[in-house]
């Protein structure tokens, strides 16, 4: 991207010239000068090669290509029109495409530096007016047919949405096993590069690198499988949850819920929360969660004694869900106890 922007800066300032000069890129480089103090952040400088006794003279059109890409990436961000060719723009459908939620990479720039993150990638592309864009994904689906004369499968998400994905013999087996417990709703994750048209519909992976069978109770899936819900999906009662809260809950439960810990049973609320349900032996757990508040609301009863506990924790930080780790772990130990002393 930073050549053919080069190459377009220099046509700009040499509008008489029907071709960019030869070797226009010989000698330029794209070097890590070190590490610096802060969350991964990188000096990138453009050098050239020591071989060359002089810097060459197209070093100012790849300084200038530099700035025209990062003023693109802040035009997106302002919702400001684009200056940059859409042919150039088009280079992002390679560049960014594996941030996930949350995360961005950060470019100095002389007023106040500027972040590229999904969304800003996102536009960046609607406005290349390409046809297809990729990203790299994991989805969860079921696989319901398999074509081994043409090396794809085709795949199911909860939301009923289908599509194709080749298959190749690194993940054929974890394939062919899924397609056989597709009634029985086993589900996969998928991680690749997926394909996605102008309207960000799926049309299908381009790629992939792993297919990996889920765990029933997989939160991220159940989750999924709750998002979709409508109103009135209890007898024509009960609210819809909010789509990008569940996907918040979804991100913390990955990013905080200790993994040696069992999973719980998910149910969706009347009132749009999310209720997750535990038994250990003699307790009986539930945490109802308000996706409102980002509020839970915890529980904790014994069968045997009629002893109970109840918290109530913050979700929205590390401190609740550690707190809620601790109580369950708590819970969790005493199961072991009673079960190795044959209680």
């Amino acid at each position: 991207m930073l050549v053919e922007v080069a190459k377009w800066k220099f046509k700009q300032e040499h509008p008489n010239r029907e071709r960019t000069q030869r070797n226009f890129a010989n000698g330029i480089e794209l070097q890590l000068a070190g590490v610096e103090d802060g969350s991964a952040k990188l000096a990138i400088v453009i050098a050239f090669s020591s071989t060359l006794l002089f810097p060459p003279d197209n070093v100012k059109y790849f300084e200038q290509a530099r700035t025209e890409i990062v003023n693109a990436i802040a035009f997106s961000v302002d919702d400001r029109p684009q200056v940059l060719p859409p042919r150039y723009l088009s280079y992002f459908d390679r560049f960014g495409r594996s941030l996930r939620s949350g995360e961005s990479i950060e470019f100095p720039r002389e007023h106040a530096p500027v972040s590229l993150n999904p969304e800003t990638r996102k536009k960046l592309i609607r406005s290349a007016q390409v046809e297809t864009w990729t990203e790299e994904c994991a989805l969860r689906a079921r696989i319901y047919e398999a074509d081994q004369a043409h090396d794809s499968f085709e795949f199911e998400l909860s939301d009923g949405t289908r599509a194709k994905a080749p298959l190749d013999d690194r993940y054929r087996d974890a394939v062919l096993d899924a397609m056989k417990g597709y009634h029985r709703g086993a589900f996969v994750l998928i991680q690749g590069v997926v394909q996605r048209d102008r309207a960000d519909r799926l049309k299908g992976f381009e790629s992939i690198e792993h297919v990996t069978p889920l765990d029933p109770l997989d939160v991220t899936l159940r989750l999924e499988q709750i998002a979709v819900l409508k109103d009135g999906w209890l007898d024509g009662k009960g609210n819809a949850p909010d789509k990008d809260k569940i996907a918040w809950l979804a991100d913390m439960f990955d990013a905080h819920f200790d993994g040696d810990l069992p999973l719980p049973y998910l149910y969706p609320t009347a009132e749009g929360g999310v209720q997750a349900e535990w038994t250990m032996n003699d307790w009986e757990v539930s945490l109802e969660i308000d996706l409102e508040t980002k509020q839970a609301e915890y529980q904790a009863l014994n069968l045997k004694d009629d002893s109970c506990s109840q918290f109530t924790f913050t979700l929205d930080n590390r401190e609740g869900w550690s707190n809620l780790n601790e109580a369950l772990k708590q819970l969790d130990a005493q199961t072991v106890e009673e079960k190795s002393s044959g209680l």
